[in-house]
């Protein structure tokens, strides 16, 4: 574990502060504030976050529920040994935007018609306060209704982490998320741009910790990992170990697709003969 490389203060209640080399958002042990890293000094920023409420135990029965269901699980696999199961509570940036972008260029499926215009959306966008992880966070679904005030007297389970990204950062980054995802979005109307220029504006935003387990189980004799949300058991990320189950329903369909052409030909074959 990184040692401690800066002596600052809580700029809420004064306590000192642990930080480790690389944080830039750290929660004081003792008032539980958040404190933003700007210009070498700490700011408050509005920290909420979202209890677990799953056991070890109910988050090893969610996964097993996760392993056996569909067709696409290898047999047997919810009876693979679960080598891990820990808690971990990942920061994360909110923002609320408006973005819009001004766009230009070329729609080429109905031959060559040159378009433009103007896309306006809302978005409330997330960045992980990490800056390495494969956690997906654009596809994790926020469960916002769960979210309350963060209490240091309550944050007993699982480890907490700190951000590694402070707010100014967190923003930049989501800038430019944004613009990719509305270039994305308008590859509909455009086929080759010519111009596309997003501008986001930033509203209300918080630092937010969420419960995330991080499970790794074995089957087949190879390790495999799965992610689920601590607060509602929704998996989050899953491998899936390849199977041949897929490979026999296809030979099987192919074999008796074989039979039928094969039972056609012949009774073709027959009719002709007997006329």
């Amino acid at each position: 574990m990184a040692d401690v490389v800066e002596s600052f203060n809580c700029a809420k209640c004064g306590a000192p502060l642990k930080i480790k080399s690389g944080e830039a958002v750290v929660v004081c042990d003792y008032c539980g504030s958040a404190n933003n890293l700007r210009e070498d000094k700490f700011y408050i920023v509005r920290h909420s976050w979202l209890p677990n409420k799953l056991s070890k135990d109910e988050i090893i029965k969610r996964a097993r529920e996760w392993m056996s269901g569909g067709m696409i699980m290898p047999p047997g696999m919810e009876k693979s040994e679960i080598t891990k199961a820990e808690l971990v509570y990942l920061p994360l940036w909110v923002f609320k935007t408006k973005n819009k972008t001004d766009y230009s260029g070329l729609f080429l499926r109905e031959g060559e018609k040159k378009v433009s215009g103007t896309e306006q959306m809302d978005f409330y966008w997330k960045i992980l306060g990490r800056r390495q992880g494969d956690f997906p966070v654009q596809e994790y679904k926020v469960p916002l209704s769960a979210k309350v005030p963060f209490s240091i007297e309550e944050a007993m389970e699982g480890t907490m982490l700190n951000g590694e990204m402070n707010e100014d950062e967190a923003k930049e980054q989501a800038k430019q998320e944004i613009t990719e995802h509305m270039r994305s979005l308008l590859a509909e109307k455009v086929d080759k741009f010519e111009t596309c220029e997003t501008k986001t504006e930033f509203g209300e935003g918080e630092f937010l910790h969420v419960p995330i387990w991080f499970l790794e189980f074995v089957y087949g004799g190879k390790p495999y990992k799965l992610v689920i949300e601590g607060t509602n058991g929704e998996v989050v990320k899953g491998e899936i170990p390849a199977s041949d189950f897929l490979g026999r329903e296809m030979k099987i369909i192919m074999a008796i697709a074989a039979a039928l052409i094969l039972l056609v030909v012949c009774g073709f074959v027959a009719m002709t003969f007997l006329r």
